[in-house]
């Protein structure tokens, strides 16, 4: 174990940002909002960028025990990459919104602590977020990337029958939140829908958010499937069952059309369902089928290396 002044310094010489707040669905589900001490890069929505601790902080007691760590490795930083969320909207005491500015003095990440099993490694990094307060200092890389972006709908931005589609497992919504917002802002003519998937109705941060802006934004619509919820647990729907029956079609009163439609599939990869890709041929993963392959048979195309096609995804592990 390291004394408080080799702690005090190891957090001096890697810590460059602060959690100015925290919005908490639940006891293991935060929007952590930080600040760098760094002027924020230009970057856009969807894109990531690496948050970090050290192996000498404490970590969540919920969570799986780690071995015991050498005097070298106890000094080093834990770090993962997170896609960038937004808070949406500005809020005023009146009950009255807005949409929130882009540029803020700080970050918004969507972030779910993984406690881990016996079975798999112990997550280095959520056990030790989960025990940060407001005021707590860490480390966030100042390298922004990711090619999960708006960038491949240019060629719909101006048509009203545009139609962008975005489906996220879990914090998978977190990108979405951003891109949502940036479509809203700047005035996206077309559709614009957002289906998400979690296990409880409590794991849906942003539902209230969504459920206010649909009532402003006519062209938004908000879509939430839980999974464990006494009335759905025997009667699961994810969103692989959502799209291929039709029942996201006819709700949203239209049908997909490769022509004008875009898809952005974030988070659970057996949602996702991108194949393999060997000797130009795609093998796809077994058992349920993933979005990615429920959209090729209608005539749409994953978005992979030079193939700019119109289903896009991000895939969380």
């Amino acid at each position: 174990m390291l004394d408080e002044a080799a702690v005090q310094e190891l957090r001096s010489k890697h810590y460059n940002a602060t959690l100015v707040d925290v919005r908490k669905a639940h006891d293991t589900l935060w929007c952590f909002r930080v600040k760098p001490d760094f002027p924020i890069p230009p970057f856009h929505p969807g894109q990531y960028t690496t948050l970090g601790l050290g192996l000498w902080e404490p970590r969540h007691p919920a969570s799986v025990v780690e071995e015991n760590l050498d005097e070298k490795k106890i000094r080093r930083l834990g770090r993962r990459a997170y896609s960038i969320s937004h808070p949406v909207v500005n809020e005023a005491n009146n009950g009255h919104f807005s949409l929130a500015p882009r540029d803020l003095d700080y970050l918004e990440f969507y972030i779910v602590m993984v406690a881990g099993s016996k079975e798999e490694p112990p997550p280095v990094l959520t056990p030790r977020l989960f025990l940060l307060g407001k005021g707590d200092r860490l480390y966030m890389g100042e390298k922004f990337t990711g090619e999960y972006t708006l960038e491949p709908i240019e060629n719909i931005r101006g048509r009203e029958d545009g139609l962008v589609v975005f489906a996220g497992t879990g914090t998978g919504e977190g990108p979405h939140n951003f891109m949502i917002w940036e479509l809203l802002a700047s005035g996206f003519k077309g559709r614009i829908a957002s289906i998400v998937c979690v296990r409880h109705k409590s794991d849906l941060a942003y539902e209230g958010i969504y459920r206010k802006l649909e009532k402003k934004y006519p062209n938004f619509s908000y879509h939430a499937l839980t999974t464990r919820e006494a009335d759905t647990i025997h009667k699961k729907v994810y969103i692989q069952d959502y799209v291929e029956s039709g029942q996201f079609e006819a709700e949203i009163g239209r049908e997909m059309d490769p022509a004008n439609t875009h898809l952005f599939l974030c988070g659970n990869p057996s949602m996702i369902g991108a194949p393999k890709i060997r000797g130009g041929e795609k093998i796809w993963p077994g058992g349920k089928k993933g979005i990615i392959q429920i959209m090729e048979a209608r005539g749409f195309q994953m978005d992979v290396g030079k193939n700019r096609g119109n289903v896009h995804f991000e895939k969380y592990w």
